[in-house]
């Protein structure tokens, strides 16, 4: 009878549970985590996470209560069943369910481990309209209205916390003269590939928001500075990348203007300041053109 070893049977084991798990030291650093955890964030490895925390990922707009239940795993010896929260994928902001327990070794607590499950589905189902409500239907991403909602937790952990973000405010160049040349439709299916590039294109823990016609909206909690810069870059490039939409090639060009909260002091402060920067933007470009 051949024998497995507890290495095996737990490899296997990860890969059959039909959850995202992960498992931290005692300083809430990650050491591992299963392929579906990988998949779910779009990572290609476990390298990317290894020795990072929560807070260095920035998978949630408010860390706070995943540090604080954590704590309570590691410190007290707790196990947390069921925890609702929210966490950043793929430019959009996901509902899951938490589960930790502390991870014990010659019976002491070295560390946790814990899975999820991802319930945006699920609550989409039982309240469809609310969802309906903040989805753009077209391009599957939020909305203004969700925008509007969402921004506020922005803002909120800027005043706790000095949490700083940005706001990408992005404009397609030139949107009308493609609906004018192809058609309505054929204008849609160039927004829809757009929308995919931004999220591509986007940081991990950016959030992305159809804010109106060919306008869109990007917000991202700063880590550091250089990130602002960076991420516009990519923006930039990911639009003016040469598409092929149905056989016909075109290339969209975008204006993008940022704004970080700290130069401000409201949100309404924050929009007007990164559109005004989208238009001097736009501007320059008419001039060289």
């Amino acid at each position: 009878m051949a024998k497995i070893s507890n290495a095996d049977l737990f490899d296997n084991l990860l890969t059959l549970i039909p959850a995202g798990v992960f498992w931290k030291d005692k300083d809430r650093r990650f050491l591992g985590a299963n392929q579906m955890f990988l998949d779910y964030y779009g990572l290609s490895s476990v390298n990317e996470i290894i020795g990072k925390t929560d807070e260095d990922m920035g998978w949630h707009i408010d860390p706070t209560p995943f540090k604080n239940i954590e704590l309570k795993v590691i410190n007290n010896g707790e196990t947390i069943s069921n925890v609702p929260g929210q966490c950043i994928v793929k430019g959009m902001v996901r509902n899951i369910r938490a589960s930790k327990k502390p991870l014990y070794s010659d019976g002491k607590i070295v560390g946790l481990i814990g899975y999820f499950m991802d319930v945006t589905d699920e609550l989409a189902e039982k309240d469809w309209l609310a969802s309906l409500s903040r989805t753009d239907e077209l391009t599957g991403i939020f909305n203004r209205r969700a925008y509007s909602d969402i921004i506020v937790q922005y803002e909120e952990q800027y005043k706790q916390n000095h949490t700083d973000f940005v706001l990408y405010m992005i404009d397609l160049d030139g949107f009308k003269a493609v609906n004018d040349e192809y058609g309505h439709e054929y204008g849609n299916l160039v927004l829809k590939s757009v929308t995919k590039s931004l999220v591509f294109a986007s940081a991990d823990n950016c959030v992305l928001f159809r804010y109106g016609g060919d306008e869109f909206v990007i917000l991202h909690q700063l880590q550091d500075e250089k990130e602002v810069q960076l991420i516009e870059k990519r923006l930039i490039r990911a639009l003016e990348a040469p598409r092929n939409i149905e056989g016909a090639k075109v290339t969209i060009h975008g204006s993008i203007g940022h704004a970080q909260y700290s130069e401000t002091t409201s949100v309404t402060l924050l929009i007007e300041l990164a559109d005004k920067r989208m238009y001097e933007m736009k501007k320059l470009r008419k001039d060289h053109h």
